[in-house]
C-alpha cells in the first residue's frame, strides 16, 4: 500500500525529493530549455480606434473572479478596478460585471499573448505517453516556489523534429485557478495526430499572474490518505478537514499519480462537495483515477474551499 499527504495549503507528496530536478526524459522525448517567449509588439493603427461598447458578463451560479477574468483574457485586478472596486467574496448570481478592454489585441492566429510580466514557476515532472492510436498525451506539473500566489498559469507545448524546429504547438492551462506558493498543478495537452518527424517536445512558461490565495480560496487539510492499485486504476482515500475559522462553499480535490521517476501519469481535479464545510467540519473521499501506467509509485493530494 503506497500513503501519501499533504498540508492545510500545499501537498507533501510521500517520495519528494529534497532537490527538486526536472526528470530524465526519454530519449526520443528528450526537453530541452529554449528561450523565453517575448510577445511581439502590434503595429500602431494608422488612425484611432472608435471606442468599443463595453462588454457586460451576467455572473452564474458558481462563478468566481479568476475564471471569469481567464475567460475574457484580463487579469482579476483590472476586473476589480473596472467594477468600483468591488468585493471578490461577495459575487451574487445576476450581478452585471464590466468586462475591462484588454492592454493589447489578441494575436490574429489566435495564440495567447504571455503576461506582461510573469510571475515565475518552475516546470517539472515532464511525462509523454504514445497512445495505441499513435495520438502523444504529454504531461507535466508547474511548481510555485513564491513569493506571491498565482493565476492564470499557462504552458506551451510544442512538438520539434531532431533538428529543433517546431512543428506543432498546443496551450495548456492547470486546474487549479489559484495555485498557493510551495503548490504544483499539473497540466496535460493531448496531441491526436503528432507530424511526421515528431522527436521531441519542449514546455516553457507562457503565463502567470500574481494572485492572493486567501481573497478565493480556503486551504484545507488532508487526513488519513491512503493510496494502491484498484484494478487498472489507482484509488486514493482520506479525509478533508477545515481547520481554519470560514466555512468553505464548495471542496475542491486535486489527486496527482506519480511514477518512480516522479513524472505525471494522471490526475483529477474535481468539485467533491457544493454543500458548504463548517470550521472542524471533515469529509472523507474516495477517488478512482486511470493512469498512463500500471506502475504508479507516489501520489499527492490537494483539497481546497471556495470562499
Amino acid at each position: 500500500m503506497i500513503s501519501g499527504c499533504s498540508g492545510a495549503v500545499s501537498n507533501q507528496p510521500p517520495t519528494l525529493p529534497p532537490t527538486v530536478t526536472l526528470p530524465t526524459p526519454r530519449p526520443t522525448l528528450t526537453p530541452r530549455p529554449t528561450p523565453t517567449l517575448v510577445a511581439a509588439t502590434p503595429p500602431a493603427p494608422s488612425q484611432p480606434a472608435a471606442t468599443p461598447t463595453p462588454v457586460v458578463y451576467i455572473v452564474q451560479a458558481g462563478d468566481t473572479l479568476i475564471p471569469i477574468a481567464n475567460r475574457f483574457g484580463v487579469s482579476v485586478a483590472e476586473l476589480i478596478a473596472a467594477n468600483g472596486n468591488l468585493d471578490a467574496t461577495r459575487l451574487q448570481i445576476g450581478q452585471r460585471l464590466i468586462i475591462p478592454q484588454l492592454r493589447q489585441p489578441a494575436p490574429s492566429d489566435g495564440s495567447l499573448l504571455p503576461s506582461p510580466t510573469p510571475v515565475p514557476y518552475e516546470i517539472r515532472s515532464l511525462n509523454s505517453v504514445r497512445s495505441p492510436a499513435g495520438s502523444l498525451d504529454v504531461m507535466g506539473e508547474v511548481f510555485n516556489p513564491g513569493p506571491t500566489g498565482m493565476s492564470n498559469v499557462k504552458v506551451l507545448v510544442t512538438l520539434q523534429d531532431d533538428a529543433g524546429n517546431a512543428l506543432q504547438s498546443a496551450v495548456a492551462s492547470v486546474p487549479l485557478s489559484v495555485v498557493p506558493v510551495n503548490q504544483t498543478s499539473p497540466f496535460r495537452v493531448l496531441f491526436t495526430n503528432p507530424p511526421p518527424g515528431f522527436a521531441k517536445f519542449v514546455v516553457v512558461p507562457l503565463r502567470a499572474e500574481a494572485a492572493d490565495p486567501r481573497a478565493f480560496i480556503i486551504p484545507l487539510a488532508i487526513r488519513n490518505v491512503t493510496g494502491r492499485p484498484d484494478g487498472p486504476q489507482f484509488r486514493v482515500t482520506g479525509e478533508i478537514a477545515n481547520t481554519t475559522a470560514d466555512t468553505a462553499n464548495q471542496v475542491r480535490l486535486l489527486v496527482t499519480i506519480y511514477d518512480a521517476e516522479r513524472r505525471v501519469v494522471g490526475y483529477r481535479y474535481f468539485a467533491l462537495s457544493e454543500a458548504p464545510l463548517a470550521p472542524n467540519g471533515v469529509l472523507p473521499f474516495d477517488v478512482l483515477l486511470t493512469t498512463a501506467t500500471p506502475n504508479v509509485a507516489s501520489f499527492a493530494v490537494y483539497a481546497e474551499g471556495a470562499r
